[in-house]
């Protein structure tokens, strides 16, 4: 029922505004494709604002529906832009100061930058892991291994 009543709601703005409304359903049913497009394979970057899974789906939105998630994407950003512009910069600088020296293994920058300052990475999609990279001294975003 609810779907009858927005797909007519629907019909009634599209004739509203002289809009045409294209349907799968005139297509032929070996010209509808059942399977999603296969993203290009994930390769590892610094950890940084856009890598966690929040927001994700919203960034593809056009029209009304992206004026309707902008705002979402946007809250996404700026709690991703915490842990990794402020806190953990902040951090690293901390321990840098009294230990005269970057961490030198992602075990010991988990342990005394992330867990000591309680430091709330977020959430990757799946396949996707924080990796410490000593060598740069930054935290990168990898393909579980």
């Amino acid at each position: 029922m609810r779907l009858i009543l927005n797909s007519g709601l629907l019909g009634l703005v599209a004739f509203a505004l002289g809009c045409e409304i294209k349907s799968d359903m005139d297509k032929p049913i070996e010209a509808i494709s059942t399977s999603e497009p296969a993203s290009p394979p994930f390769e590892a970057r610094p950890a940084e604002v856009g890598v966690g899974i929040k927001g994700q789906s919203l960034k593809n939105e056009t029209g009304i529906g992206k004026a309707i998630a902008q705002p979402a994407v946007v809250l996404f950003k700026v709690k991703e832009k915490i842990p990794f512009e402020i806190l953990i910069p902040s951090a690293m600088g901390l321990f840098k100061a009294s230990e005269g020296r970057a961490p030198e293994s992602h075990e010991e920058f988990m342990t005394k930058i992330i867990k000591a300052n309680q430091i709330q990475l977020p959430k990757l999609p799946e396949g996707q892991e924080y990796q410490y990279r000593p060598e740069d001294e930054q935290l990168w975003v990898q393909p579980i291994k």
